[in-house]
């Protein structure tokens, strides 16, 4: 039992590795790449709704709308308070042209945390659609 402890731990740290890298990768303007470390992440630890929103960012920064949108779903069904997938939905639902579904997804954002900053911003940007 001790053993299936640690092996789970390290697949959790592998995760964090993974997830990690794919942001520095997507500071680094390299979606492709970021994509893959994430994809890897998320195979590592599927129960990971950070890993599954960051997987959605690479699909939306290469213009995957569709697939995107799906992992903002997904990390919001893992964790229905994780605001940046809320925020994220919001994004990919605004460049979808859903405006009423994305200021439903921003304002659910907003609803669990009135400040955060990128949820304020898209929903001025919203408003003025």
């Amino acid at each position: 039992m001790a053993m299936n402890r640690e092996r789970q731990d390290s697949v959790k740290q592998q995760a964090a590795f993974w997830l990690n890298y794919s942001q520095q990768l997507s500071t680094a303007i390299r979606y492709v790449e970021a994509l893959a470390a994430s994809e890897r992440a998320v195979a590592l630890d599927g129960t990971n709704a950070e890993a599954w929103y960051v997987k959605g960012t690479c699909l939306a920064m290469l213009a995957r709308y569709n697939e995107a949108l799906e992992d903002f779903e997904h990390a919001l069904r893992l964790d229905t308070q994780y605001v940046p997938a809320w925020d994220g939905k919001a994004w990919v639902l605004g460049i979808l042209g859903k405006k009423a579904e994305a200021l439903a997804a921003v304002n659910m954002a907003l609803s669990l945390d009135p400040d955060y900053f990128e949820a304020q911003r898209r929903k001025k940007r919203l408003e003025a659609l």
